[in-house]
Parts: structure tokens; C-alpha cells; sequence
């Protein structure tokens, strides 16, 4: 599809004024053209992989009225667990100043580990009646974020065994360095912690997600981040994490969800919660967009939950998020966007109306936060 298709295929989305009208348009012309690689490529790659991809190659508020605040939460809907998907107990078995060992088989080195900004309290808001000013405080991991690290790939071959341990020692290098991750699974499978869990790791950066209780804002301080050292191909069926990542994936995720009692809900992927507060789209990385093993981790496959940066603030998406999340994500958009419709019509007001109180809302929110971490960094240089 040409630069210009798709700008004009944009621009008749945008005069849609009903959201799951708009959706529907997006999914027919979307289904039958490719987005240009230039744009998938800019909105895929986080600037770990912008890096990597030339190190390696060159190297060896709104204030809501009585009658509102009393409307019922955004409803995610039910979906059915498949087996596993409840927390399973895992305690530690041994721990020396290299390794962890866990009960379920989970094996974690330690060498690489290092502390970064505390994580101490950060703010949550009320799904009922988001208040920027009213916020509860929390310490405890929240959830997991998984992500790619999009860095350069060679083929998983016995005769690449130098090449895959060279790049895999390049990229935990980088993801040390500047606090990426709390966990680095590199290609053979291999379990390393980077950030202490106990602190902050810059991983998820303006971001938003919801369960059933409350708003997360900006994910880095409430959830923990996992990083599979891969690449996320587009329009993939399958994984792309090779089965000995993804079996690190399920111990390390079932050791977290025990430890801190994490909700199956609450294990979503960076396309799930990334999004840019300048254009007010989601989808500002795409990693795992589409093709994450949510099953095969152990959990139910959360592309059907409706993501709350629409309809908690009045995010939007373009045709290149809607191409490069595939169908499995389409449910969610859908439900998020009949969410927003049906609460702007409680109020009596158009869509386009309600939708700017929500981004107002939103900055106010986003203010409030920014302000939280600018106090945690300033106690941290100090």
C-alpha cells in the first residue's frame, strides 16, 4: 500500500464519527493491503532495537458530576482460563551470589543484577472515578509487561552457537546499562535478571492498562518488565520465541504471579499498553502485537481485553496499529470503543465531546504522575 493509500485511507477514518463504525472500516481496508514497511518499522522498534540493529552489525483534569461518578466501571469481559492459568505455588529452593532456583524448574542468574530508582509507592486510580487528586498508592508489583528487544537475529543453528552467544551477551549489555528490564530471556532460553524486582526498570514508558479495581498509568513503577531477546514479525501466527523461551517465559511468569500474587489479566504485552501522549494514538510500540503465547505461558489470551487508554482517555489508533495487531486484538479494540460510545451517551454528550473531557482528564493524570517520578529521581541522585 502506498504512502498515499494509506494517508487517505487515514484521513476517511478520521471524518467516521462513530468509533466501532470507524473500527469496521479500518478492519476491511487493513485486511486487504499491507501498511508500508517504513511505517511498521518506526512504530515497531523501541530505541533498544534502533541502537542494537547498528552496535551489532558494526561491532563483532475533568471532574466528574455526582450523576456520573455513580455509572458503573468500564466492564472487561470474561475470558475463560485455559489450565494453569490460576496461581500455582513457587517458593525459592536455593539462592548463592550467581543463581536462583525455584520449584517449578525456574533458573535465574543473578550476575548481571543491578538496583536502579526504588520502586517504593506509586499511584493508581479508581476505574469508577478516575481523580488525578485522589489517587491510592501501592508498592507491590502489579503486573507483567512482555516485550521484544527487536535487537539483530541469526539463525537458531548449531553452527551460529559463537554468533547467538556473542549477540546475546551485546544485548544483556545494553539492557544492563540502561535499566530496560527487570528480565532478559535471551535465545537459548536462559533466565537474567537486570533491574532488581524491588525497583524501577524503564521499560514500559507512557503507558496505561486497567483491571477490574483500578487505572495504571505509565507502567515502569506498577509492573514488571520481561524482555525475550527476538523479533516480532508481522502477520505471524505463531511465536516468535523459540520453545526454550517460551518455556522460561511460563516459570518465570508463574515465580512472579506467586510471589506477588499477580492476576492472569494483568499479564499484557507492550502493544497492549504503549501509547504516545502527543497524538493521543495507542500503539506507540508494537512489540507483540499480535502473535505473544499467552497459552503456551500459561495464561488466558488477553488481546480480547478491551485496552483502557480508550476507554478511560480517549486514546485513538491508526490503520498501521490496527494492521500490525492482526485480528486477535480487534475484539478488544472493538469492546473498548462500545464502551467509550455507551458512556458518552450516558452523559448525553457527542463522542467527540466526551472523548476531548477524557484527554483532559488524562494529561491531568499524566501530570500528577510525572510529578511522582521527578520526586523519586531527585531522591534517588540524592
Amino acid at each position: 500500500m502506498s504512502p498515499i493509500l494509506h494517508k487517505s485511507i487515514e484521513r476517511k477514518a478520521r471524518r467516521i464519527d462513530d468509533p466501532i463504525a470507524r473500527l469496521q472500516y479500518l478492519k476491511r481496508r487493513m485486511a486487504t493491503a499491507s501498511a508500508p514497511a517504513a511505517l511498521w518499522n518506526y512504530r515497531k522498534l523501541p530505541a533498544i532495537g534502533l541502537v542494537l540493529l547498528l552496535a551489532i552489525v558494526l561491532s563483532p483534569g475533568y471532574k466528574a458530576s455526582s450523576a456520573e461518578q455513580s455509572l458503573p466501571p468500564p466492564r472487561i469481559p470474561h475470558i475463560s482460563a485455559p489450565a494453569g492459568a490460576s496461581v500455582a505455588k513457587v517458593w525459592l529452593v536455593d539462592k548463592s551470589n550467581d543463581f536462583e532456583t525455584y520449584s517449578n524448574g525456574l533458573r535465574i542468574d543473578d550476575r548481571y543484577a543491578i538496583s536502579n530508582q526504588s520502586r517504593l509507592f506509586y499511584p493508581v486510580y479508581k476505574r469508577s472515578a478516575v481523580d488525578p487528586d485522589q489517587p491510592e498508592w501501592r508498592s507491590e508489583p502489579a503486573g507483567i509487561v512482555y516485550h521484544t528487544t527487536e535487537s539483530d537475529q541469526v539463525p537458531f543453528d548449531q553452527g551460529q552457537n559463537g554468533a547467538l552467544k556473542r549477540i546475546g551477551h551485546q544485548v544483556l549489555s545494553y539492557v544492563r546499562q540502561n535499566h530496560c528490564y527487570h528480565f532478559f530471556i535471551d535465545r537459548f532460553g536462559q533466565v537474567f535478571r537486570v533491574v532488581e524486582e524491588s525497583d524501577v526498570a524503564f521499560h514500559a514508558g507512557n503507558s496505561i492498562w486497567a483491571d477490574d479495581q483500578v487505572v495504571y498509568v505509565n507502567l515502569n513503577s506498577s509492573f514488571l518488565g520481561i524482555a525475550f531477546e527476538t523479533q516480532t514479525q508481522r502477520g505471524q501466527d505463531l511465536a516468535s520465541a523459540n520453545p526454550a523461551q517460551v518455556h522460561a517465559a511460563r516459570v518465570l511468569t508463574e515465580m512472579l504471579r506467586s510471589k506477588y500474587n499477580i492476576p492472569a489479566a494483568n499479564c499484557v504485552t507492550h502493544a497492549q499498553v504503549s501509547v504516545n501522549p502527543d497524538n493521543m494514538l495507542v500503539g506507540y510500540h508494537t512489540d507483540w502485537a499480535g502473535n505473544f503465547p499467552f497459552l503456551d505461558v500459561g495464561l488466558s489470551d488477553n488481546y480480547g481485553a478491551p485496552p483502557a487508554s480508550i476507554y478511560a482517555f480517549g486514546f485513538e489508533y491508526d490503520p498501521v496499529f490496527v494492521h500490525a495487531t492482526g485480528v486477535r486484538m480487534w475484539e478488544g479494540l472493538t469492546l473498548a470503543e462500545d464502551q467509550l460510545r455507551i458512556q458518552a451517551a450516558a452523559r448525553g454528550l457527542p463522542i467527540s465531546k466526551y472523548r476531548s473531557l477524557l484527554r483532559k482528564k488524562y494529561k491531568e493524570v499524566l501530570a500528577a504522575v510525572k510529578a511522582v517520578n521527578e520526586a523519586r529521581e531527585n531522591d534517588h541522585a540524592t
